[in-house]
């Protein structure tokens, strides 16, 4: 029981930490061009492969107990460090979103609308599987997975390419290049 109650409320600390470190990412006011640059790689075939349960059964299988929950702590972390650069990146598409929003071109509104949604939803997501993995770090055997979050940013990152080639069309969008 104790167990379970310290579970959880290091899953909300978490959860409210990120959310709160969301929010002022979401203030800060900047242009789009400045936006862009501040847009972190993240490598989703890694972050796939450190994710994939088969990869993880396989690890299992082949090493000791002791080993396999020191390698998959190692796992963890990296996964928990992508999922930090997909939330980083998700919050910066909001500001693009928001920014997009004010067009007067109503296609470019509407999109920027979209975008807005999309990357708030994924922001929340990868706020919530790093809570999982947070736990998972905990306990490397418990089964939670970080979800669909990977699908989810390739989506929103889409979504802005699609935004930024409407926006500037002669030079191929700004968010284009970066993502």
């Amino acid at each position: 029981m104790i167990i379970t109650v310290l579970i959880i409320a290091t899953a909300v600390l978490s959860l409210l930490f990120f959310v709160l470190r969301g929010l002022g990412a979401v203030r800060t006011a900047a242009g789009a061009s400045e936006l862009t640059q501040q847009i972190m790689p993240v490598d989703l075939e890694a972050f796939r492969n450190l994710t994939e349960p088969l990869e993880e059964e396989f690890l299992r299988t082949r090493l000791s107990a002791g080993q396999f929950r020191a390698i998959q702590r190692e796992r963890l972390r990296a996964s928990i460090d992508y999922l930090g650069g997909v939330s980083h990146n998700a919050s910066i598409l909001l500001q693009l979103g928001q920014l997009a929003r004010r067009s007067p071109d109503e296609r470019i509104a509407e999109a920027g609308r979209r975008l807005t949604d999309d990357a708030l939803r994924t922001r929340l997501y990868s706020m919530m599987a790093i809570c999982k993995l947070g736990v998972r770090y905990v306990f490397p055997d418990a089964a939670l997975q970080p979800g669909a979050v990977i699908d989810r940013y390739e989506q929103v990152t889409e979504a802005a390419v699609r935004l930024g080639r409407m926006q500037h069309p002669d030079r191929g969008g700004l968010a284009s290049r970066a993502l």
